[in-house]
């Protein structure tokens, strides 16, 4: 069955076969049960609520979409600088996506012997800062595990396998959502959330024995006998250089201020409707479905006519999504908002990371990775303007600028930013 999904390139060396075969389905397994974990304790419906319920103000919820961005962006630089002279980066990966799994079993361990004895003022900082060193951790293994990726699945699989990672997790998703919204309702505050993040380890470490089982064949170093290079310099040259990666930085930077608000769309219909927390675990649920067919269908469209075209959808759903969240009359109707944002948020895992892959050489695809996340994650701290905002211009506004940044992004991406492949062909 695998096979015929993720069918062998003909091109490919017969002596790597099996090797590949055995790749793929690994990472297969790692991705799904690594998704399934995460929608446990979702940055997007469930965090906010948590932050909500401890007694956090609009500003600290907008926090938690800030933090984690930041924290899963900022390192890229400064680690890929450290890979480019690598020739395995399986090493890395392990040990820093131990410690980023590790950090859900923390929070889950503080949710249980601190909320509750400490006041809202301390509670809600310290899990703030919680979450965004659980991405800092992410992000420390995740670019190391983007290159053992891109290392070790062929370019036409890439987009493929990532939408079948992201499938089969959000299918299980689907009854994990279910479960959640139980879990909240039944269990008291805060004992059901540190119930979430003490799963959450359990399922991402599932993942991670699968990650242990890749193998990894060493890279040809073409940077091994040169000086060290200041990283500001090398940034710069590649800016200066390459104008079709400086109209994507433009774009990506709109299109990331535009998921800035991703933390408010579970509160707000809370508000707005009079809803229980439970709900976040219904919205969840939401998200979880619209992966399932939303993934299929994008890691077609990726492999088949490139990542651009994917990029421009999330441009799309993060607008449709901001609009949804004004003018919806009714719950059901609200349910909308969270099948555009996820399928705004499932295009950034499948075809931004691998966009940029695909515009520059192996050598220095690190480097143009880690320029693009810690170029652009910083645009996310509009957020905190946001939550600031909130208060005294109220959530529509602001969902209305989110819009605006969202189809500035679909201007720049179609009108500027050209199809690696195309150039290449």
């Amino acid at each position: 069955m695998l096979s015929k999904l993720l069918p062998t390139p003909t091109d490919h060396p017969q002596e790597q076969i099996s090797s590949l075969r055995r790749n793929l389905r690994y990472h297969l397994l790692d991705g799904s049960f690594y998704v399934l974990g995460m929608s446990v304790v979702s940055v997007q419906t469930i965090i906010p609520v948590f932050i909500k319920e401890l007694g956090g103000s609009p500003l600290s919820i907008s926090s938690v979409q800030v933090l984690w961005t930041l924290g899963a962006n900022i390192p890229s630089a400064f680690v890929a600088f450290y890979l480019q002279r690598r020739i395995f980066f399986k090493p890395t990966m392990v040990g820093w996506g131990f410690i980023h799994r590790a950090m859900l079993l923390v929070c889950g361990a503080a949710a249980f012997f601190i909320v509750g004895k400490v006041s809202s003022a301390f509670a809600v900082p310290f899990f703030l800062l919680l979450i965004f060193l659980v991405a800092v951790f992410g992000s420390l293994s995740g670019l190391p595990w983007f290159q053992v990726y891109t290392k070790t699945v062929p370019i036409k699989l890439r987009g493929r396998l990532m939408g079948m990672r992201q499938l089969l997790g959000s299918a299980a998703g689907i009854i994990g959502g279910s479960i959640v919204s139980v879990i909240l309702a039944s269990i008291y505050f805060p004992l059901n959330f540190s119930f979430l993040f003490i799963t959450a380890f359990f399922i991402t470490m599932t993942s991670f024995y699968f990650l242990l089982h890749i193998s990894e064949e060493p890279s040809i170093n073409t940077r091994e006998h040169e000086k060290s290079v200041n990283i500001i310099a090398e940034a710069k040259r590649i800016i200066r250089s390459d104008s079709n990666f400086r109209y994507f930085l433009f774009a990506d930077a709109c299109a990331v201020m535009s998921i800035a608000v991703a933390s408010f769309y579970s509160v707000f219909a809370i508000e707005k409707f009079d809803l229980p927390a439970s709900y976040a675990g219904t919205f969840t649920a939401i998200v979880m479905t619209t992966n399932v067919v939303a993934n299929i269908v994008l890691g077609i469209i990726a492999d088949t006519y490139g990542h651009k075209v994917n990029l421009l959808l999330l441009a799309f759903c993060s607008a449709a999504a901001a609009l949804l969240a004004v003018f919806s009359i009714n719950i059901l109707m609200y349910g909308l908002v969270f099948i555009f944002l996820a399928c705004a948020l499932q295009v950034q895992v499948i075809s931004r990371l691998s966009f940029i892959a695909e515009l520059c050489k192996e050598n220095e695809r690190p480097l143009y990775i880690g320029i693009t996340n810690t170029l652009t994650a910083p645009t996310m701290l509009i957020g905190l303007l946001f939550g600031w905002s909130v208060p005294k211009i109220g959530y529509d506004s602001v969902f209305i600028m989110t819009a605006i940044l969202a189809v500035s992004s679909f201007f720049i991406l179609y009108k500027f930013v050209e199809e690696p492949r195309r150039r290449k062909n």
